[in-house]
């Protein structure tokens, strides 16, 4: 083994060595003196390029941690915000389809869903599906708070498809089931009237 290549062993592994013989290679020897502490330099400039690369991961994995703990605090706030306005906003409107029922006479009176007793009640719209006309007359009456009349008994046999959306006003609604055939409604004071 030459010089530099004892010099590097005694440097790694300086327990398999006495004391003596790393004296007097390393320090009593001017050349492997300067041999041992080029090598000591190199060593320390490694680890100091090492510990540089650790330290700069160290701040990389860092700011990614940051960021994505910001991104998931954003989407639980918006999340939370979210909820609340969809819970403490009040519903706007009701829909609600009606599938075929039996005929009811024009007198029978329901209750329609979505329309309170206050001065200012919700939208109501609603969806007839093969409904009774006689039904959705009653519907339409209790929501805009008028009475219903019938000049013929017609109205017990027509079957619609029809959605009624009280936000379009009595007059739109009427209008839309005229366009029926056999179908012809008037408004008459505080009386829907059905021909």
């Amino acid at each position: 083994m030459d010089k530099i290549e004892r010099i590097i062993d005694m440097t790694e592994h300086p327990e398999r060595y006495t004391e003596d013989e790393l004296r007097q290679m390393l320090i009593d020897d001017d050349e492997g003196s300067r041999i041992y502490k080029t090598i000591s330099e190199i060593n320390v400039a490694f680890n100091m390029e090492n510990g540089m690369r650790l330290l700069q991961k160290s701040k990389q994995h860092s700011f990614i941690n940051k960021a994505a703990a910001a991104v998931i605090a954003i989407c639980l706030i918006s999340g939370i915000t979210y909820a609340a306005v969809a819970l403490i906003q009040p519903q706007r409107s009701q829909t609600e389809v009606v599938s075929p029922a039996p005929a009811a006479s024009p007198s029978e009176s329901a209750p329609v869903p979505g329309v309170s007793a206050s001065s200012s009640p919700s939208p109501v719209v609603k969806t007839y599906e093969n409904a009774p006309l006689a039904s959705i007359i009653a519907d339409m009456a209790r929501a805009f708070s008028k009475q219903q009349a019938y000049r013929t008994h017609k109205a017990d046999s027509l079957r619609l498809y029809f959605r009624l959306d009280t936000r379009r006003g009595l007059e739109k609604n009427i209008e839309e089931l005229n366009t029926f055939e056999n179908i012809n409604i008037e408004i008459k004071g505080d009386t829907l009237v059905v021909d």
